[in-house]
């Protein structure tokens, strides 16, 4: 029993470490390898060991973007979670208007849905029976037959 338990472990965890390896850890050892040499991505390269490192941290430019990623970081992270604590705090309290303001806040999230069902039911309705009708086939909206319409929303 503990040997087929252990073939399965192995038929699962093999091809999930093979895959792993080939798709992440041989691309990140080619890289670190890459960063020695004076490869553009095409052609030949030669080795410049270190210097490539040595200008990295020695333009000033570097460090400045790295400043300015770990400010914005830092700053995102702190004014997102905050925000995020006080606007499930005022949702979740007893106020007047506190329906109308949890519609407010999921609006944005539920247009996107809206647009793209209205926008194909636009195109099964009007434009795929016209296509269909210039074509001499049958120009009923695909959505209009219970037995087609699955066809219809599977495409969405």
């Amino acid at each position: 029993m503990k040997n087929d338990r252990q073939r399965t472990f192995l038929m699962i965890t093999i091809p999930i470490l093979a895959l792993f390896i080939c798709f992440n850890t041989i691309p990140l050892i080619r890289g670190v390898i890459y960063s020695f040499t004076n490869f553009k991505g095409f052609g030949s390269y030669s080795w410049v060991g270190i210097r490539n490192y040595i200008d990295l941290f020695s333009d000033g430019r570097v460090g400045k973007s790295y400043l300015f990623t770990f400010k914005l970081a830092i700053v995102t992270t702190v004014v997102v979670n905050v925000l995020s604590l006080v606007l499930a705090l005022a949702l979740n309290s007893k106020i007047r208007a506190k329906s109308f303001f949890r519609g407010a806040y999921f609006l944005p999230n539920i247009l996107g849905a809206l647009v793209v069902g209205y926008i194909f039911n636009y195109f099964f309705t009007y434009i795929l029976p016209a296509v269909a009708g210039m074509m001499g086939m049958d120009s009923t909206s695909i959505l209009s037959d219970p037995k087609s319409a699955w066809i219809g929303i599977v495409v969405v």
